[in-house]
């Protein structure tokens, strides 16, 4: 199944985004804890100004929404905290779909 996962930050939330982005990145591609989800696509979700960051965005295929939540949960933004809200869809990929 695929999901669209949308992380909505915490409002001051900069620095510590800042602090842990390359450590979020590093898990979206390699997290052996998860070995059934796959992130497909994704990145930062930007403010009305073009640059600011205030959330993310990604797109995974995982065998369901709890696998996605626990993925969420052990990532270093999801452990420090940083998202406000967290939106888990089951997303049907109909369009600009690889393969």
């Amino acid at each position: 199944m695929y999901f669209a996962v949308i992380g909505t930050d915490k409002p001051g939330a900069v620095q510590t985004r800042s602090d842990l982005q390359q450590d979020f990145i590093a898990y979206l591609r390699d997290h052996p804890g998860h070995p059934d989800v796959t992130v497909l696509n994704g990145g930062p979700m930007l403010a009305e100004d073009g640059e600011s960051m205030v959330g993310t965005l990604l797109t995974v295929e995982a065998p369901s929404r709890a696998a996605v939540q626990a993925f969420m949960a052990d990532s270093a933004y999801g452990k420090a905290g940083l998202f406000a809200d967290v939106q888990i869809r089951q997303w049907d990929w109909m369009t600009g779909r690889p393969g």
